[in-house]
């Protein structure tokens, strides 16, 4: 099935921040309402919620960028309209231009292949598929991401209402790239892949999305064979 859904994009336009900094854009929404579990995915009691984030903090072209989708934009608009100034890490910012864009997405079943790229590095490694990955050919690891990346997907599209009906094909062209996660270095991957699924512009894939990590940008629809 597809499905249209609500994004909001909003973008700090004079405001320049690395990647790595975008767990500090997540800690400072976060902590004007805890309340509000679609701002950080977690209970009041600090349990995490493990569901797929409705609200995402990226820094995309190196300015802060939140993405949020469906019940996610009510949570974040007020935050967003209500700020004077930011504070990020040990920086506080007053020039608060905010670039807003609300629109209607597609998601899920594409009759034909879509070609997308990561503008932020995929973390598709857990402990349990490390090893497996480590210890295998060029051509076991090639298929092993592509079924990390199609659950994932999957994981995504559940998290939107919607049922995959077909089989997912997957095909990449990814590298890998080291990152830190949570203060632990780890291996992501960056590069672009095909997959027959209509994934909505700047929404994250795999581990590490509230963060910034596995933004996924449309190259181009790629034209199905007959």
């Amino acid at each position: 099935m597809i499905k249209q859904i609500r994004v909001m994009t909003a973008v700090y336009k004079n405001i320049r921040l690395s990647p790595s900094e975008a767990k500090n854009i997540r800690g400072f929404f976060a902590d004007l309402d805890y309340t509000d579990s679609c701002l950080h995915n977690h209970k009041e009691s600090g349990e995490q919620i493990y569901r797929y984030p409705l609200v995402q903090y990226k820094v995309a072209g190196g300015h802060p960028t939140i993405v949020a989708v469906e019940e996610g934009i009510r949570s974040i608009h007020p935050h967003l309209m209500g700020q004077t100034r930011m504070t990020l890490g040990e920086k506080t910012y007053t020039d608060m231009a905010l670039d807003i864009r609300l629109a209607q997405r597609p998601v899920g079943d594409s009759r034909g292949l879509r070609q997308y790229r990561f503008l932020t590095p995929w973390l598709a490694l857990n402990q349990n598929n490390y090893e497996r990955y480590k210890g295998g050919s060029q051509e076991e690891q090639a298929a092993l991401l592509s079924k990390i990346l199609a659950g994932n997907i999957l994981s995504m599209c559940k998290g939107f209402g919607v049922t995959i009906e077909n089989r997912l094909t997957v095909t990449h062209e990814l590298s890998p790239v080291s990152v830190w996660y949570k203060g632990k270095k780890m291996e992501g991957f960056r590069g672009s892949f095909q997959v027959n699924c209509c994934i909505p512009d700047l929404c994250g894939i795999g581990k590490g999305t509230a963060r910034g990590f596995g933004t996924v940008k449309v190259r181009q629809e790629m034209r199905r064979e007959e």
